[in-house]
């Protein structure tokens, strides 16, 4: 029997159970007695895990005869590419240990040898004699022909770049912290050069100067890193999406970035496994070409068969340009050939937020505010300031206060001044509370920011008596140029139409902000606030609409009983010969392919019910905390012109805002996502539209998504396809039967669509509204009572209400691309930001420890 020991099992690891070799001892004492080969401890090592942080100790080691080694390839070595020799096919490299686990020396091991349980290891400093040892044992021989080979192999040259010596780090570690590095880096938009700072190289050689040495810090290699990391994580993300738990739908939008590219930006939304909304950012990549309909279909396309989604896709999400209209049909008929365009109209959503910024451009700046605002930078790019200030004279109050910001903030020297008079105004009052720096400062208007005027007009309005102040010191200046023009000074009732003005955009401020991100629970960026926002919207414009219409001069000196008649008076006028118009009634599915005149019919005003809402929800519209027009108007103080200003702005408001609330007919998604709401149900809609044409709003509701589920979700899929065969059958009645043969089809589709019995989406309109707080866990948990529904209710949930990913992305990728780093490439761009978003949003996590 050998003496020669048992050979230990590899540190940090269990021991293995040994298995029955191809021939098989003689007696369990030989049996105990064979050392486990090579190859066999590297196959036991494969399978365990490394530590969180580790270190040499940690890594399985490899006993041979009292010898200990490690695999090479465990270990860092700066700049090491692997080895290319052609022994490696023939053996295994390691590198072996001391008592004190530190590296030794660069050892070949043969894998013959190692097979019949006599391992023979060969110093790496150079491979002649390795490549003796395989000549001469007849076992193999170089693959690579001609001589020069075989003179290189024997030759004993100096390498033409010394290598580094082999660490004590694991190469695992050192992944992680490269990782780790990048992540800094992305995230705080930092120089990809940081780290050759010799400052900062100095902090870490105070930790562990060899961990400095092993790591590849340049800027070059962070980019090389970045890279790297997009396209391993990239996998990750994809998985992602495959497992997802509804359909993919993307939000798309463009930005000229600082140094004058095209990019375009798309997202992905979706709910993964958990049950949670997820947002995940595709792509920012250049644009090339024109920004027509077709061309950025043919981006799109590119980045869905990119990600693998194309079966998967959804809704878009995209702004109010009739180029994304274009754009959706073509890249819709590609990815499905069978989509009519009435199935590609109700899958194109339109940014809420986008919507909401047209009415607040349209309430402050008329009808075509584009071209005010176009005219505005015109002016200022050709430096015509005079011009530009008369420009935005014309808009009253706003124009004005406009002016005064400007003016303010056109030097260090005015805001410092600014300042000062604010600080000497709080010192007077004797403020319990200082203001901030930014507290003192006012706000400028910004037309690519939503809401930017509101913020501008509410600011000032804190800053009244701050902005008086300034103006009346700078009446003293001798100089003309160092006074503000007597046309922009706002008197006492230009500051009453901006309070007015206030009060009035407030409510779609709070809509904006309510509605631009992924709230926690069920509410904020959902899509079934997109409907019910509106509605509440409308019904705030046309409370001031009704208030303003009845302004004459002779309700001034009325006492406050007669002026609440004529207010009721009015107000019943309005509903009878200006009432809101009624929404464009969308034809049910049934009735797409067929001519059907529908008769104009006219609507009374709803009045928002606040009872239906969610407790948790019904904060954010209460009509009690916004208060009435007549509660918070400061009408009866204004004179005729400013009222009349007033008057006109709302309307101007009010049409834009009822010119999208008929676009949401189009598709039938915007009211599903009410009605499949538990806590709302059908329930909401016909307590919200109670008139005699609104009730026909309800059935052409409950009608779309009956329609567009038969079409997409139900499983009854033959005789959906059944139906439209029979629909498309030729007539042989008259012209004057054609209505009568509509409703025949109606009744046959509705026939073969139920089959006869009660279907999935009938039983549960039947339900009362539930008391939940999560509609997407109610639908998990009801999966088995409604199978079909609950796929298609999650999918309407995961549609966002806005497209504002886009819009922060791109506010993000403007901080990457900073002055200095104009010639950044757009392909690092891209990975910097979709890295960015993953980590961010939690998609994938950097510097995870890799197992061996």
């Amino acid at each position: 029997m050998s003496n020669s020991p048992l050979s230990p099992s590899p540190a940090g690891f269990p021991p293995t159970t040994l298995t029955p070799c191809p021939t098989p001892p003689s007696s369990v004492f030989s049996r105990l007695s064979q050392p486990k080969t090579v190859a066999k401890q590297l196959e036991e090592a494969a399978v365990g895990a490394l530590p969180p942080n580790p270190t040499i100790e940690d890594l399985p080691k490899i006993t041979w005869k009292n010898r200990r080694f490690v695999q090479e390839d465990l270990l860092a070595r700066k700049g090491a590419k692997g080895r290319k020799s052609w022994i490696r096919s023939h053996g295994t490299f390691l590198v072996e240990l001391n008592y004190q686990d530190l590296p030794i020396g660069h050892v070949w091991c043969c894998n013959r040898c190692d097979t019949r349980g006599a391992a023979e290891f060969f110093s790496v400093q150079a491979t002649s004699s390795a490549a003796d040892h395989l000549r001469k044992s007849s076992q193999s021989s170089e693959s690579s022909p001609g001589d020069e080979g075989v003179i290189d192999i024997y030759s004993g040259a100096t390498p033409k770049r010394r290598r580094l010596e082999q660490s004590a780090i694991p190469r695992a570690k050192i992944k992680a912290i490269q990782e780790l590095s990048v992540g800094f880096v992305i995230d705080s938009d930092v120089p990809f050069t940081i780290f050759e700072h010799s400052s900062l190289r100095k902090i870490f050689n105070h930790f562990d100067s060899d961990l400095v040495l092993q790591m590849a810090w340049s800027g070059s290699s962070v980019t090389r890193e970045i890279h790297r990391l997009f396209e391993a994580k990239r996998d990750t993300i994809k998985a992602e999406l495959r497992n997802a738990l509804t359909a993919v739908h993307i939000s798309f939008d463009l930005w000229t970035s600082p140094n004058r590219f095209a990019i375009m930006a798309v997202f992905a939304h979706f709910i993964d496994q958990l049950g949670h909304q997820q947002s995940r950012l595709l792509a920012l990549r250049r644009q090339f070409g024109a920004h027509s309909g077709e061309n950025l279909a043919g981006s799109l396309i590119d980045i869905v068969h990119e990600w693998e989604i194309e079966g998967r896709v959804g809704c878009a999400i995209s702004d109010n340009m009739t180029a994304n209209d274009t754009c959706l049909y073509y890249m819709y008929q590609r990815l499905d050939a069978s989509m009519r365009p009435g199935d590609i109209k109700a899958r194109r959503m339109r940014c809420y937020g986008h919507t909401l910024n047209l009415v607040a451009r349209a309430f402050l700046f008329g009808k075509d505010a584009e071209s005010f605002e176009l005219e505005s930078d015109i002016n200022g790019m050709r430096g015509l300031v005079e011009q530009d200030l008369d420009h935005w004279r014309t808009k009253g109050p706003i124009g004005k206060l406009r002016n005064i910001v400007k003016f303010i903030r056109s030097s260090p020297q005015r805001s410092e001044q600014f300042k000062r008079v604010a600080r000497e105004q709080d010192h007077e009052e004797y403020r319990l509370c200082e203001e901030s720096t930014a507290e003192l400062e006012v706000v400028m208007n910004n037309e690519t920011r939503w809401n930017s005027t509101y913020m501008m007009v509410e600011r000032a309005l804190r800053k009244q008596t701050d902005i008086r102040a300034f103006i009346f010191a700078t009446q003293e200046e001798e100089d003309g140029a160092r006074r503000i023009p007597a046309e922009d000074i706002l008197s006492s009732e230009d500051w009453r139409v901006l309070g007015e003005v206030n009060e009035i955009l407030k409510p779609i401020y709070l809509q904006t902000m309510r509605t631009q991100g992924w709230g926690k629970g069920d509410s904020h960026g959902r899509l079934w606030e997109v409907l019910i926002g509106m509605e509440y919207l409308l019904e705030h414009f046309e409370d001031w609409k009704v208030f303003y219409s009845e302004v004459t001069e002779a309700t001034m000196g009325e006492t406050q009983v007669d002026a609440a008649e004529r207010i009721a008076t009015a107000s019943a006028n309005f509903r009878e010969s200006n009432g809101r118009p009624s929404r464009v009634r969308r034809l049910p599915a049934r009735f797409e392919e067929d001519e059907v005149y529908a008769l104009p019919q006219q609507s009374q005003p709803p009045r928002f019910v606040e009872s239906a809402l969610p407790l948790h929800s019904r904060a954010d519209y209460s009509t009690a905390e916004k208060g009435s027009a007549s509660e918070t108007s400061q009408k009866s103080t204004l004179p005729a012109d400013h009222r009349a200003y007033i008057r006109a702005s709302i309307n101007n408001g009010w049409k834009k805002l009822n010119e999208y609330y008929d676009k949401l007919g189009e598709s039938p998604l915007f009211a599903a996502a009410i009605i499949l709401h538990p806590r709302f149900g059908i329930s909401w809609l016909e307590a919200t539209w109670v008139s005699e044409e609104q009730l026909a709003w309800v059935r052409d509701a409950k009608a779309g998504i009956k329609d567009y589920f038969t079409r997409w979700y139900d499983a009854n899929q033959g005789l959906c396809e059944e139906t439209r065969k029979y629909d498309a059958a030729p007539r042989t009645m008259g012209q004057e039967d054609d209505q009568y043969t509509q409703w025949i089809n109606s009744k046959t589709k509705k026939a073969f669509a139920t089959g006869g019995s009660v279907g999935e989406l009938e039983r549960y309109l039947g339900l009362e509204p539930q008391d939940t707080q999560d509609a997407i866990q109610w639908w998990r948990d009801h999966r088995a009572s409604f199978p079909s529904l609950s796929s298609f209710a999650p999918d309407v949930f995961a549609i966002p209400a806005m497209a504002s990913d886009c819009e922060r992305q791109f506010s993000l990728a403007k901080l990457t691309l900073t002055s200095q780093r104009l010639s950044m490439g757009a392909d690092t761009l891209e990975h910097v930001q979709c890295l960015k978003n993953w980590v961010r949003q939690g998609g994938v996590r950097l510097g995870s420890w890799v197992g061996s």
